[in-house]
């Protein structure tokens, strides 16, 4: 069946920061930008979806001042679910500045020389692919039937009307419990428990589509056949998905969060992430099992001070999950990536839910989940006059009467979810994606570097020296990153590592010396004033005396998990 695509879908790969793009639109936009930018930019598939298309991540960096995986990196990536699609186009956005200012811009040019981007523009390639070339029903992530593929008795999604969007159905019954709004005739607010008016409308709505399974009688709401959930499927907690909803038969069963979660792992350097979705308009940070007061004090400073640049740059606030965003604070959700990331990889991640319609409509939400269970019909009035002024006629269907094969006469119409509440219409979309990036370049800016303070070569006589090296981490966070990271097994302490020529010798010990880690910028906040003063643990002194009766030259490389390795040649004269 061929579908109506979606208006703000490009119909190329020629980049638009009002469009959204098709799998096969973005990978030749990717392909694209790599062979314009080679010196800098390069592609990879990390694995394969469901469906056999290639998930692309990208690597931006400067060989010429190191190799990817020896600097510290960030990682951005986008479209876990399917139908977020203005994730894939923030990500989109990032890197089309990135690459187009990488001469001008001072910060771009220093974040490509000194730190590694890993960009994963997609994730769940299959599910996106199809929202955007307009298939109707609603996939959560993946394009795998899950728990299997019958479907259940009940109703289902299904553009009946033929217009490509799926929408509301609203079916005349004198015990239903909604009614027209006093505000706007084409809204619906919900019937007061006592109201018995014999002259009034009242209604049930239902979503358009079509009932399996149906002999009359009571209408049941069928679950998706397409009801995965890659958010689901990680390690961190993981339930079942009789427990968490579309959490897979086991953790990573899916070959999209398999693929991921191998490259993470294979990428040990990466010290903060960002992972888009849609939508509310605020930016969510660790811990979803429990509340972030319980977070280690140094990891509470660095998610404050870091979630704080992204409220200036996007207006958002950052959250906790389970204080702020958390449906049910007695079962949180389980197996989601940004703990992965915060608990595994030991970095600091953010989420950020991108676009918030009630906000462009001038209407301030700060209960989220309040809001979406119950708010004043006042605020849909102001909401849908905006759609009105600014979409001309797009985003919302006035109720048209439809002849149901199964319900008889009902009306159809309403908002265009997808391209309204989910995802700005692309006339909206700049608005988001900006800032949104703005904050991930600024959030990159604080990786842990580690460098040379001094270093120096004194002399002994009769062939002996004493090499002495002061090691410094210049960023704002620790080398260790967060107090979390010192848990996992591959966060090693820095190690300086002194190599001679040929002929030299050690006179105590080996070449190699442990460090420890170093703090950085981010350790000087606590509960002392300025003026009390802070220690300075920065830095760290390295000392070897060698033996080299010719002389020659040593190199000494100093390595850290996620502040990068340095190396420096030593004349020992």
């Amino acid at each position: 069946m061929t579908y109506a695509l979606p208006k703000w879908t490009a119909e190329s790969s020629e980049y638009r920061p009002d469009r959204y793009y098709r799998y096969d639109h973005l990978t030749e936009l990717l392909h694209r930008w790599v062979s314009e930018n080679s010196d800098i930019l390069s592609i990879e598939s990390i694995g394969k979806s469901w469906e056999g298309r290639d998930i692309w991540a990208l690597t931006l960096t400067n060989p010429a001042t190191g190799p990817h995986d020896q600097k510290p990196a960030y990682l951005v990536e986008a479209n876990i679910h399917a139908g977020e699609v203005t994730g894939e186009a923030t990500v989109l956005w990032l890197m089309n500045y990135m690459l187009t200012n990488r001469d001008s811009d001072p910060v771009v040019r220093r974040t490509i020389d000194q730190t590694t981007t890993y960009f994963i523009p997609a994730i769940n390639v299959d599910g996106m692919d199809a929202i955007l070339n307009g298939f109707p029903n609603d996939i959560r992530s993946s394009r795998r039937p899950f728990p299997d593929d019958q479907k259940k008795p009940g109703m289902h999604e299904e553009d009946i009307d033929g217009d490509g969007i799926i929408r509301t159905m609203r079916v005349k019954d004198p015990t239903g419990p909604w009614k027209v709004s006093p505000h706007d005739s084409r809204l619906l607010v919900k019937r007061a428990p006592d109201e018995i008016d014999a002259d009034a409308d009242y209604y049930y709505l239902l979503p358009e589509g079509m009932i399996e399974k149906w002999e009359g009688g009571a209408v049941s709401l069928a679950p998706s056949i397409l009801g995965l959930d890659a958010n689901r499927n990680f390690p961190t907690d993981w339930k079942p998905y009789w427990h968490q909803g579309g959490a897979g038969e086991y953790p990573l069963s899916e070959p999209e969060t398999r693929a991921l979660a191998d490259f993470l792992i294979a990428h040990p350097n990466i010290h903060g992430s960002q992972h888009f979705h849609t939508y509310s308009g605020c930016i969510l940070r660790p811990h979803t099992q429990f509340a972030f007061s319980e977070l280690a004090e140094l990891d509470r400073n660095v998610l404050d001070a870091i979630g704080k640049m992204g409220t200036e740059e996007t207006g958002y606030p950052c959250i906790s999950i389970f204080d702020d965003f958390a449906y049910d604070k007695k079962k949180p959700t389980t197996g989601n990536l940004m703990e992965f990331m915060f608990d595994y990889i030991g970095a600091i991640p953010f989420a950020t839910e991108l676009w918030d319609l009630p906000g462009k409509a001038g209407v301030k939400v700060t209960d989220f989940i309040g809001f979406i269970k119950d708010h004043d019909p006042e605020i849909d009035a102001k909401i849908l006059k905006l759609v009105d002024d600014e979409l001309g006629g797009e985003g919302f269907l006035a109720w048209t009467p439809f002849d149901h094969p199964q319900l008889g006469a009902v009306e159809i119409g309403g908002y265009d979810q997808r391209y309204t509440w989910q995802n700005p219409p692309g006339v909206w979309l700049e608005e988001v994606t900006a800032p949104n990036a703005r904050f991930v370049l600024r959030a990159m800016q604080t990786a842990p570097r580690i460098a040379f303070r001094s270093l120096d070569v004194t002399s002994l006589g009769g062939g002996n020296y004493r090499v002495t090296a002061e090691v410094q981490n210049e960023g704002f966070l620790p080398t260790h990153v967060t107090q979390q990271a010192l848990k996992t097994q591959f966060l090693k302490p820095i190690k300086a590592a002194l190599s001679l020529p040929d002929g030299g010798s050690f006179a105590t010990g080996t070449g190699e010396r442990e460090i420890g880690h170093l703090s950085g910028r981010a350790n000087q906040y606590g509960f002392l004033t300025w003026s009390d003063g802070y220690p300075i643990d920065s830095r760290a002194k390295v000392e070897w005396v060698v033996s080299s009766p010719n002389g020659g030259e040593a190199t000494l490389t100093v390595t850290s998990t996620k502040a990068g390795t340095i190396s420096e040649r030593i004349t020992l004269a």
